[in-house]
Parts: structure tokens; C-alpha cells; sequence
């Protein structure tokens, strides 16, 4: 029987089929994507306008790693995905000269993390899978800090990380402009106590956009089973509250390294709850047809960053409270 053009689905590209369904051929696409930034700059670097253009395109093809190991769990399993990674993992180690450092975190960071949040999307939603991914990041970037520091604590190794950008600019200002100095001085500061918990959000929304997309894609040509539920339902669990106030009682109680930790476990796992009020936030407006609200409420979370509090308040209480439960859309879609 003919389908229904609205069942259809589409058909993948020959090519790209034998490289996801094929261990090695994926493996080095793999590699390629990951290591392409490098690659366009030795081949286009001295070209400007075009080398400039091709190190982005090499960045994106970077970023969109952990993408390609979601679909490869979407379409061949966990077993399968992991072969990938441990393929593509003895080829970086040719690659980086024996670097065991490289290695391990590019099976932490753009396999078995991708590949395990994949995992739990398909069978336990969207909520689960966003909490797990961002604690495997909180703490393979505290591990990762920690094997490379040396005798000094956590806060002040970042610290030396820091010391050169920020002297240059020191450098740089005018003798007897105190007040620049002390603002650099402050920001220096501040991008210091809140570095990891930041590297942590970023990487985490490329993440979570890269699995999402290859949900859609995967979803596109057929072959994904398990959670569809959309980012507008996203509930975290319970659980992350009780985990997110014991982060603000030791970093209170605290100093020190566990303190530099606790502080920036607290940031990731407000960023959490912001997502959540913001999805409430749009849902109620999409419900009441306020799209250019819409619009105008993420211009303004982009530029005035303390709006970001508030969201996070709608999310800690949406998790008791559940706001989108009698939130009806004007098409009648709850």
C-alpha cells in the first residue's frame, strides 16, 4: 500500500549511509570532524578572507561530534556507537603521539558522554537526559582540571590560566587609569571563580542542540525509538533540587577547593532550572498566540543576563507546581 505523503519518510543519502553504518568509515569521519579546525588552517590559514571562513566551518564540524555518535546510537545501538568511539580513539592516538590525555577525553567528552545522554533520551525523556548530561560534563571538566594541575588547588590553577590574557590587557592601559585597572582586576576575578561552571553551560547547550538534532534527524529517516516529548515539555527531576541546595549549603559552609566546586556545580545546575522556566515562559506565551513576546523575551535574556534569576525561580517551582499542566494553546494543544 502507498503511504500517506505525510508518513513518508525520507530516504538517506547512499554515501552517507555506508559511513554510518560502517565502524571504520564512521570512525574516521570522526576524526576528520574533530580534528578539521587544524586541518583548513594548515590548508587555507594564509588565504584570509577564506581561511577565516574555513577554521569556522572546521569549528562547526568540531562541535557537531557528539552529533554524529547520537545518531550512530539511534541507528546501530549502544555497543555499536561505543566501537565507534574505541576506533576513532586509536586513531587520535596515532594522531597526538601516544597522548593517553587526549584520548581520554575524547571518549569522555565527545563519546560516552553523547552516547550515554542519547541513551537515557531515548528511554527515560528529556528531563533525565539533560540532568545527566550535565553533571558527566561538571564532572569530566573537574577531573580534567584536576589531572592537569599541578601542586596548586583547583581555583588557583584557572587562575594561572587566566594571568596572561588578562596581564596583556593590564599592559595596555594608560598609566594612572586606576579605574580600568581595577575593573580588568575585577573580571579577572570573577571569570575565575565562575570559569568551569561557564565552560560547563556552553558546552553543554552545543551538546544537548547536537543529540536534540540528531533526535531530529533520526526521527526524519525512521530509525529513532523511544521519548519524542519537545523541549517545551522539559521537566527536570525532583531530585536536582535537593542536589542544587546541598551545592548552596557546602559553598557557604565551605572554602577552599570543595568550595571553587560546589559554587560552580550550584551555576550549572541554575542554568538547568533557567531552561526549564524558559520553556514555561514559552509555552504560556506560544498558548496565548504572544509570539513576538516570544521573540522580545529572548532578545532580552540575551542582552540583560539578570532575567536569567527569574527563570530560574519559574523552574524551581514548575518542578512542584507544574504550570504547563492546564496551559491550553489556542489550537486547542495541551
Amino acid at each position: 500500500m502507498n503511504q500517506e505523503p505525510s508518513l513518508q519518510l525520507k530516504r538517506m543519502p547512499k554515501w552517507l549511509e555506508f559511513v554510518l553504518t560502517k565502524r571504520f568509515p564512521c570512525a574516521l569521519m570522526v576524526v576528520f570532524m574533530l580534528t578539521s579546525a587544524y586541518w583548513f588552517n594548515v590548508l587555507f590559514g594564509n588565504i584570509p578572507l577564506i581561511g577565516f571562513l574555513m577554521l569556522l566551518v572546521g569549528m562547526v564540524l568540531h562541535l557537531a561530534v557528539p552529533s554524529v555518535f547520537a545518531l550512530v546510537l539511534f541507528g546501530g545501538g549502544l555497543v555499536f556507537s561505543l566501537q565507534v568511539g574505541g576506533i576513532a580513539a586509536l586513531l587520535i592516538l596515532l594522531l597526538s603521539s601516544g597522548s593517553m590525555y587526549a584520548v581520554l577525553v575524547f571518549l569522555a567528552l565527545f563519546a560516552v558522554v553523547p552516547v550515554m545522554t542519547g541513551l537515557t533520551m531515548q528511554q527515560r525523556g528529556l528531563g533525565q537526559a539533560s540532568w545527566l548530561l550535565a553533571v558527566s560534563l561538571l564532572v569530566t571538566v573537574f577531573v580534567a582540571l584536576m589531572i592537569a594541575m599541578d601542586s596548586e588547588g583547583l581555583k588557583e590553577y584557572v587562575s594561572q590560566l587566566f594571568k596572561p590574557l588578562f596581564n596583556s590587557m593590564v599592559a595596555e592601559i594608560p598609566v594612572g587609569e586606576k579605574e580600568a585597572l581595577s575593573s580588568i582586576r575585577q573580571l579577572q576575578n570573577i571569570m575565575v571563580e565562575i570559569f568551569p561552571g561557564l565552560l560547563v553551560i556552553s558546552v553543554w547547550l552545543a551538546w544537548w542542540g547536537d543529540i536534540l538534532f540528531a533526535r531530529k534527524i533520526a526521527k526524519g529517516y525512521g530509525f529513532y525509538q523511544g521519548d519524542e516529548s519537545t523541549m517545551l515539555s522539559l521537566v527536570l527531576p525532583k531530585k536536582l533540587v535537593y542536589v542544587l541546595l546541598a551545592f548552596a549549603a557546602i559553598a557557604n559552609m565551605t572554602d577552599g577547593d570543595i568550595q571553587y566546586v560546589a559554587v560552580n556545580g550550584l551555576l550549572v545546575l541554575a542554568g538547568l532550572m533557567a531552561v526549564q522556566g524558559i520553556s514555561v515562559a514559552h509555552t504560556w506565551l506560544k498558548s496565548r498566540g504572544m509570539m513576538n513576546t516570544i521573540v522580545v523575551m529572548y532578545m532580552m535574556l540575551f542582552f540583560w543576563s539578570v532575567m536569567v534569576l527569574a527563570f530560574v525561580m519559574i523552574g524551581l517551582l514548575d518542578i512542584w507546581f507544574n504550570f504547563r499542566r492546564n496551559i491550553v494553546s489556542t489550537t486547542g494543544e495541551k
